[in-house]
């Protein structure tokens, strides 16, 4: 017969296994592995990369070469990026240095073909304000001029040409709108019925659709959405209304004329790695920069006693403990920063180069000052010059032109055959030191060529121009006094002299006239 143990003996044994068993579950649960990795960083779908997918053209309608969150981004990118609005500040300023300044001359369309007298003679009757049409009604240059300089300086033309190059190269087009005062009632100052009154910075991102003719493709307007009329949907806005602007606007892509082209976008991944690198790369270095990175064993499973020596740790205190097995581990991963300021600068130099913009304008001390100014004339007579001669373009076509025809009171498609045209002028640039100036100008003035005067401009002294001026006024005037006065004392010694001052006789003498009669005569015979 089998006999079974008494389970009140093996009571005890089972009690110790179940506890050994849960001190074993316990033991592997607390040191199960936990490890985790940052997710790594996908610039692809990032904010500030984003899509770099052009915008689909349509046959349509004119569409922009890129989409609204594209634009976005260029904007984003010269808010947050110094290196990108350095490059884009200094072009603008380089373009548009000083006022805005304009200067009144013959028509081009009507000279051409006239040879340099009538030219000057046409100049000098600009500067005499004499010129006339061809019903002989005097053009009133005097006038326009000082309404020019009235009008300009009411609308504030150059703080408002800078904001409309700024935002034309960040996004690749922008247009300021001319508000101008009313036609049907007068205002204080009654010369200024119709006259523009200020020049309204339309944001580039809320122009909607341009309006082109079919036949030509000429610009003819653009709808404006400026937040205020939702029911109604954009406002039309006419181009004699606007001055418009288009950067590189070659209508690349299928019906994309007029959307011009963004000069910060194909910089613009350069400006968020160095963006990513100053805003998450650099505070982690300096993070690390205090310490090492160290991995410690506690010895222990205790969480309380972990805690404790964490708090300890991080308070930065000595540490006193009884535990045996406490071991660490400290690894050494700090990187070096310059090796980061490197990739920056090489990716500046990338901007600068994608843009326009010579390098020593961000490298100063980089080049010597030789090298330097021979980029910068090439940089002058080329990209400067292209974009200088862009403003011009625009200016007379959409800013002068309609200022002259309303004051000669012409229709603005007769201006292109008016006695004169309004040209847009900038302030010229010079990189040369004043000591190479002074030394180019003496050797044009041992020739005859320059005279004191022309020296002083040249080294940008308006007040020593003026009072050279004044002086060579004032020696003509004396030279002219004293002339007069030897002719009129020679006249008093010698009463035979005639007016002209010459040292014939009053009348010519009868042998003379004989003389002369027969010999005539003799020719004839």
């Amino acid at each position: 017969m089998q006999r079974y143990p008494d389970p009140l003996t093996l009571e005890p044994y089972a009690r110790e296994i179940n506890e050994q068993i849960k001190r074993n579950n316990k033991k592997e649960k607390e040191h199960e592995s936990a490890f985790s990795s940052i997710a790594k960083r996908n610039f692809a779908k990032s904010e500030v990369t984003g899509n770099k997918s052009l915008a689909a053209a349509s046959i349509d309608n004119l569409v922009t070469v890129l989409k609204t969150d594209q634009l976005k981004q260029c904007g984003l990118a010269y808010i947050n990026n110094g290196i990108v609005r350095t490059i884009v500040d200094r072009t603008v300023y380089f373009i548009n240095p000083e006022r805005t300044d304009f200067v009144i001359e013959p028509n081009d369309e009507l000279t051409t073909g006239s040879n340099e007298d009538e030219i000057k003679k046409i100049e000098k009757q600009i500067d005499d304000d004499t010129l006339t049409d061809e019903n002989g009604n005097s053009l009133k240059i005097k006038d326009l001029k000082q309404k020019l300089t009235r009008i300009n300086k009411r609308v504030k033309l150059h703080s408002s040409l800078d904001k409309l190059l700024a935002s034309t190269l960040i996004f690749g087009r922008g247009a300021l709108k001319i508000v101008k005062f009313p036609d049907t009632t007068n205002e204080d100052d009654s010369t200024t019925k119709g006259e523009p009154r200020a020049l309204l910075h339309l944001a580039s991102m809320r122009i909607k659709e341009i309006i082109a003719d079919e036949a030509t493709g000429q610009f003819q307007g653009l709808t404006y959405d400026d937040g205020k009329a939702l029911s109604t949907g954009p406002t039309e806005i006419k181009a004699d209304e606007l001055i418009p602007a288009f950067n590189d606007d070659y209508n690349i892509l299928d019906n994309s004329n007029y959307s011009g082209l963004s000069a910060v976008w194909p910089v613009l991944e350069a400006a968020n790695v160095i963006d990513v690198i100053l805003a998450e790369d650099m505070p982690e270095i300096a993070r690390q920069a205090h310490s090492k990175f160290g991995i410690m064993y506690a010895g222990t499973s205790k969480k309380s006693t972990i805690k404790k020596l964490k708090e300890e740790l991080e308070a930065g205190t000595w540490l006193v403990h009884n535990e045996q097995q406490l071991t660490a581990d400290v690894h050494d991963l700090s990187l070096d920063p310059m090796r980061l300021m490197e990739v920056i600068n090489a990716l500046a130099k990338h901007m600068s180069i994608s843009m326009n913009l010579p390098l020593f304008m961000l490298f100063e001390d980089t080049t010597n000052f030789a090298t330097a100014n021979q980029v910068m004339q090439v940089y002058k007579t080329g990209v400067l010059t292209r974009y200088r001669t862009w403003l011009q373009g625009i200016l007379e076509d959409y800013w002068y032109d309609p200022i002259l025809a309303d004051h000669l009171g012409i229709e603005l498609s007769d201006v292109i055959s008016a006695p004169i045209r309004i040209k847009a002028i900038f302030q010229d640039i010079n990189f040369e030191t004043r000591k190479d100036i002074i030394d180019a100008d003496k050797v044009l003035m041992d020739s005859g060529v320059f005279t004191n005067v022309d020296t002083a401009k040249d080294i940008d002294r308006k007040d020593i121009a003026n009072r050279l001026q004044l002086e060579e006024t004032e020696v003509n005037k004396a030279i002219t006094v004293q002339r007069q006065q030897d002719i009129q004392q020679q006249m008093l010694n010698n009463p035979n002299i005639n007016n002209n001052g010459g040292n014939q006789p009053n009348k010519p003498t009868n042998n003379f006239n004989k003389n002369r009669n027969q010999n005539a005569r003799n020719t004839q015979g």
